[in-house]
């Protein structure tokens, strides 16, 4: 387990990469341990997703999913993490291939950490959603406003990690914003996380 130390250390780097300081990226631990170590920001994300899950949950029962509540969360839990590993395993695939293996390290622990300050972001939505029904539709706004700026701080960790031509860094913008939203397009439905017709 990381220290707190450690913990803050990285979460307080990838927020500067994440305000556009491209320097930052050097202040992650980007060795091979960093690299693994990144992977403890899935834990630390469990809160905020957890609550997602109930949440969604919730929202499906309510509106006739006849699945059990215990169901429903563990599909959801694999479409999040699928969400979160799949595009980063694809790119490890192609990275060498797209001259980016020397950088992919460096993506993954920003990209990792910077995931796991965005999910945080999301949780007093996720509460107001969930405790204030009335508020929904300003939830929702607030919550269209985080995705934009998701892809915002996604986009400067992408230019900082890979720090490449721009359209390479384009393209695995793209690519991974495509593939993460086709997930979830695709797995949804496959795993019954819809309302019935």
């Amino acid at each position: 387990m990381l220290s707190s130390e450690a913990i803050k250390h990285s979460i307080a780097a990838a927020w500067a990469v994440m305000l556009g300081r491209k320097d930052a990226i050097a202040r992650l631990d980007l060795s091979a341990d960093g690299f693994w170590d990144s992977f403890w920001a899935i834990p630390l994300a469990m809160p905020p997703l957890l609550l997602a899950w109930l949440t969604s949950t919730t929202y499906l029962i309510d509106g006739g999913n006849d699945q059990s509540k215990l169901s429903i969360i563990l599909r959801l839990a694999f479409v999040d993490l699928a969400n979160w590993l799949v595009p980063l395993i694809l790119l490890a695939l192609i990275a060498r291939r797209i001259g980016i293996s020397k950088r992919f390290a460096p993506y993954v622990v920003a990209s990792n950490w910077g995931t796991l300050i965005m999910m945080w972001f999301g949780l007093p939505i996720m509460l107001m959603s969930l405790f204030s029904p009335d508020a929904s539709n300003f939830a929702d706004v607030l919550g269209f406003v985080l995705f934009l700026a998701s892809l915002l701080f996604s986009w400067r960790i992408t230019q900082a990690a890979l720090n490449t031509d721009l359209g390479t860094t384009i393209g695995v913008f793209l690519a991974m914003t495509f593939v993460s939203i086709l997930i979830v397009i695709l797995l949804q439905p496959m795993l019954g996380l819809t309302l019935p017709a």
